[in-house]
């Protein structure tokens, strides 16, 4: 399998009044062409972050201070903004969590498609424009889309307001699309929904996908292989029927444990649901030994020796941790 996409040792910071903080700490990982990847984490992980620093959506704050993301073999940190504005949209494209913040109240929902399309075909005919319009709507499911297009964001449900965020994301036959939360702000039944519809457009679209969740039961139906990270690294790595038959980093099996549904799934005993005790560090700066330490029922005094390395435990699964759960 090709390599889409690649980090190598990425490393970002965000600079603060009090000092630099480093965010991502050497996260290296690959997507392969036509894969569905869940990268997996707790607020404050720095999994947004990560997907984030893909197109240098960053803050203004915030710095790579060292590593690299190749996208088809083109490292994209090193890349002038005229050429990142070509691949951000067209090459890869990205749906946020909150829809509402994300579409203008201005403009009807039609013309942030059509705006869409226009950025990276400038020339094409108005009623080109308005085919291309109506069919990604109908494609993403939005019902009646000739009507739908003249309305305004505020006049949509949230559901169709994220079906919205997709067509933008989708109109232009991206090659990588990056769904940071896509389900977040919406009931049970509107998140199954979007979860279908992802599925249908990486089918129609031959589309590769990184998924962007703290929701380990979102990623159960979406994606082919998981990317754990905690604390600003990653913590395991595996394909997902490895990962929620045997996950060898406590973290993981936490994430696990408190997801009813997926608890006699994946772990293949019954058990009481349990919450992780604790919450991630605002900073693992100057920090020595395990990042999850603190909230481990496996620690000993020996974890905060120094930080464990990834090493794989079983092939292409690898975890950060001295006492996997082998």
């Amino acid at each position: 399998m090709v390599n889409l996409l690649e980090a190598n040792n990425l490393r970002v910071s965000y600079n603060t009044a009090e000092g630099a903080h480093t965010v991502l700490d050497g996260v290296s990982f690959f997507i392969g062409q036509g894969e569905s990847v869940g990268l997996v984490g707790e607020s404050g992980s720095g999994k947004t972050t990560l997907g984030l620093s893909i197109l240098k959506l960053l803050p203004s704050n915030a710095a790579y201070t060292a590593g690299s993301i190749l996208y088809k073999g083109k490292d994209l940190l090193t890349m002038d903004e005229k050429s990142l504005s070509r691949i951000r949209g067209k090459d890869i494209s990205i749906v946020f969590q909150d829809p509402l913040a994300s579409l203008d109240p201005l403009f009807t929902v039609g013309y942030q498609i059509s705006e869409a399309v226009k950025a990276h075909r400038p020339g094409m005919e108005k009623a080109e424009l308005e085919k291309a319009v109506v069919s990604i709507m109908g494609d993403v499911g939005l019902p009646e889309p000739v009507r739908i297009r003249e309305l305004y964001p505020h006049e949509l449900s949230g559901g169709m307001r994220q079906r919205v965020m997709i067509a933008i994301a989708l109109v232009n036959n991206p090659f990588l699309l990056i769904a940071d939360e896509p389900t977040t702000a919406l009931d049970v039944t509107i998140q199954a929904q979007i979860i279908d519809l992802l599925k249908h457009a990486k089918e129609q679209y031959n589309l590769t996908i990184l998924l962007i969740t703290h929701d380990l039961g979102v990623a159960f139906e979406l994606v082919d292989r998981l990317i754990i990270m905690y604390g600003g690294v990653i913590v395991e790595q595996g394909s997902k029927q490895e990962i929620f038959s045997r996950p060898f980093h406590p973290y993981t099996k936490a994430l696990l444990m408190a997801i009813p549904e997926l608890m006699d799934i994946a772990l293949n005993a019954p058990s009481r649901l349990s919450a992780i005790p604790g919450s991630v560090r605002a900073n693992y700066d100057n920090y020595v030994g395990c990042r999850f330490y603190d909230r481990c029922s496996y620690r000993t005094k020996e974890c905060l020796d120094k930080e464990p390395e990834l090493q794989e435990y079983s092939p292409r699964h690898p975890a950060r941790c001295i006492h996997p759960l082998l």
